[in-house]
């Protein structure tokens, strides 16, 4: 996503959407109420003996106070909903109307407020993230999914349908994994000796695929899960599920250890009344809630993170309540 205006005494920030993964990015910024302007498609009426018809769909540019939106991560648009405050002359104001923002699309977005935590994401969408492609298997069944910065997208499950003989199924694991592309790092992982197996054949059969050699207790998506965990620190570091991930890490650990955290509404309100919240994380699920506490942080000038619940570790702190500070010093109440 590349910034091509940005006027924040009028609120104004033109954006251009280069990936669909921009798309993703920007039903993360975008909150209902937001004008949203650009070039779409939209049908209007032309009057015709005496009778006024639907034309066919034409360009326009036009603007509309968003009420609500759909990604669609298979198609990597975004569809953005709501009524209609600027258009050609012609156009009726405060009807509805559906935009659908693709790659390519240059689009104007005012807000009341901008978080400092929007320009961290569209920073964030500006940096490639690599795809990692993750294997997890034992002598029975393999899962393949692929880590995006939109998230873990499964791509495949395959059966062992042999119990005594399993060098077809290793084989058949190795194929496909030979045939995937668009991956930075191919990792496998499993419990026992299965996750070497399939790399020894890959080595012999596609010696041009480097396939990183993982330990795991675990297959299926828990065993995704602990991958990605177990490796944000390394293969991971630069993805934002191995940050987040990392984050949330962080927050459990004060937690356990009664060490420098408030989390919780009401605690971390206190805490950022305190002046005491160095780094203030929300989940984005909870944006709307807590959207008062997020700019009372940066008034106290601390920092916004976002953590998404797609994966694990985000799902868990949003079970806590998706709020946390990380404070600059201990509390005494």
């Amino acid at each position: 996503m590349k910034t091509v205006k940005k006027d924040l005494r009028n609120g104004l920030v033109v954006l251009k959407m280069e990936t669909p993964e921009d798309l993703w990015h920007l039903e993360r910024i975008l909150r209902p109420g937001d004008m949203i302007k650009t070039r779409t498609m939209r049908k209007v009426s032309v009057k015709a003996g005496g009778e006024y018809k639907m034309s066919e769909k034409k360009p326009m540019v036009l603007a509309v106070e968003m009420e609500k939106m759909s990604f669609d991560a298979t198609t990597g648009a975004l569809r953005v909903a709501g009524k209609i405050t600027e258009g050609p002359e012609d156009t009726k104001l405060s009807s509805y109307h559906t935009m659908e923002i693709e790659p390519g699309n240059v689009i104007t977005v005012t807000k009341s407020h901008w978080h400092s935590s929007d320009f961290d994401r569209i920073r964030e969408s500006a940096e490639r993230q690599p795809s990692i492609l993750i294997c997890v298997l034992d002598r029975d069944e393999a899962d393949i999914a692929m880590l995006k910065g939109t998230g873990i997208h499964n791509i495949a499950h395959i059966d062992s349908e042999n119990p005594e003989d399993k060098e077809p199924y290793r084989k058949e694991v190795a194929k496909f994994l030979a045939g995937q592309d668009g991956y930075d790092v191919m990792i496998v992982a499993g419990p026992g000796f299965e996750a070497g197996n399939v790399v020894k054949v890959m080595k012999n059969a596609y010696p041009e695929v480097k396939p990183v050699l993982e330990g795991a207790s675990h297959t299926g998506p828990n065993g995704i899960n602990e991958v990605i965990k177990r490796s944000a620190d390394r293969v991971l570091r630069d993805t934002r599920i191995g940050r987040e991930s990392m984050i949330v890490g962080d927050i459990l650990a004060r937690i356990k250890m009664d060490g420098l955290i408030a989390y919780g509404k009401e605690e971390t309100r206190k805490a950022l009344e305190m002046g005491a919240v160095e780094t203030l994380v929300v989940s984005r699920e909870k944006i709307n809630e807590y959207e008062e506490l997020m700019a009372l942080c940066e008034k106290m000038k601390g920092s916004v993170k976002m953590i998404t619940a797609d994966h694990e570790t985000g799902e868990q702190f949003l079970h806590i309540g998706g709020i946390a500070g990380l404070l600059r010093f201990r509390l005494e109440y």
